[in-house]
């Protein structure tokens, strides 16, 4: 058996307004979350974010559930939220190109299986590590893959915010990462985060956050308002959500202890014993 905690928070920074948003959705054991972080440097950001999250209620409130196949389930979702954002630019005149990066996980059945585009991440933390984290789909993580800077450079490169995948802006879908899945254990925090937020907070500071006895809600209040406040006066939307698993101790079978010899009285035994002897003689007798 198993339960969870889910907690989310989000800061407009020091932009005008906020493009990040976020939803998570519960049913029949099955539990889906979507962060959706709207790129500012195209039209309505804010826009191709929000069809990404309405995208996430209508195909998961529709898929049966347990849903069959996770995996293909993810990877059609994002397809279809790219079809969503592509055709409401193609709307406007002249047709605009609003473009959203995405990340969503899927749980059930005790495993998270997950896929991105972009550059908003999902981090899995386990004893106080991150355990395993989705690879950004940007230029700077291209040229750290291929060992053209170093990851210190990262943050400084002039071309940190060039996104190479995401949803809308191409009439073509970008190709979507889909996560082999991970089983969870006690305690184990998925959180998935814009930008804003882990381009601010190291790793070990997350980690940090999520051991600690405090509840989660406070964890991620708190990592979210120390981003903002780290990256003053030039913050950008700052938002996370995030869930905390626990496994339920299973219950122990009651034993049957094994039920106490009768204990027979003397006399009784003595009673048998002279019946037995009774009997014996009477044998013999009628033999002869």
């Amino acid at each position: 058996m198993s339960d969870f905690d889910i907690a989310q928070a989000t800061l407009k920074g020091n932009r005008k307004i906020n493009q990040d948003r976020f939803i998570s959705i519960e049913a029949e054991e099955c539990v889906l979350l979507c962060l959706a972080d709207g790129m500012g440097g195209h039209p309505k950001g804010e826009f191709a974010a929000q069809i990404l999250i309405d995208t996430c209620k209508s195909f998961f409130n529709r898929a049966d559930k347990p849903i069959h196949s996770p995996k293909e389930f993810l990877h059609r979702l994002l397809q279809k939220a790219h079809e969503n954002v592509t055709a409401f630019g193609l709307e406007h005149d002249p047709p605009i190109k609003p473009r959203t990066t995405a990340v969503v996980t899927l749980i059930q059945e005790g495993v998270a299986r997950w896929a991105h585009a972009g550059d908003s991440r999902l981090y899995l933390f386990r004893n106080g590590k991150a355990l395993q984290r989705t690879v950004d789909h940007s230029y700077v993580q291209h040229l750290e893959d291929h060992g053209l800077i170093s990851p210190d450079k990262m943050d400084s490169h002039p071309q940190r915010n060039y996104v190479t995948r995401c949803l809308g802006g191409n009439i073509v879908s970008p190709e979507i990462t889909v996560s082999s899945g991970a089983r969870l254990k006690d305690r184990d925090v998925i959180m998935l985060c814009s930008d804003g937020l882990w381009s601010k907070i190291d790793e070990i500071d997350m980690a940090k956050l999520f051991t600690s006895n405090i509840p989660l809600t406070q964890s991620i209040e708190t990592m979210v308002k120390d981003a903002a406040e780290n990256a003053a006066p030039n913050s950008d939307n700052v938002t996370s959500i995030a869930i905390r698993w626990h496994m339920e101790e299973p219950e122990i079978a009651e034993q049957t202890l094994p039920t106490q010899a009768k204990q027979h009285d003397p006399d009784d035994i003595a009673q048998t014993l002279d019946e037995l002897k009774s009997a014996i003689e009477q044998f013999e007798n009628n033999k002869t």
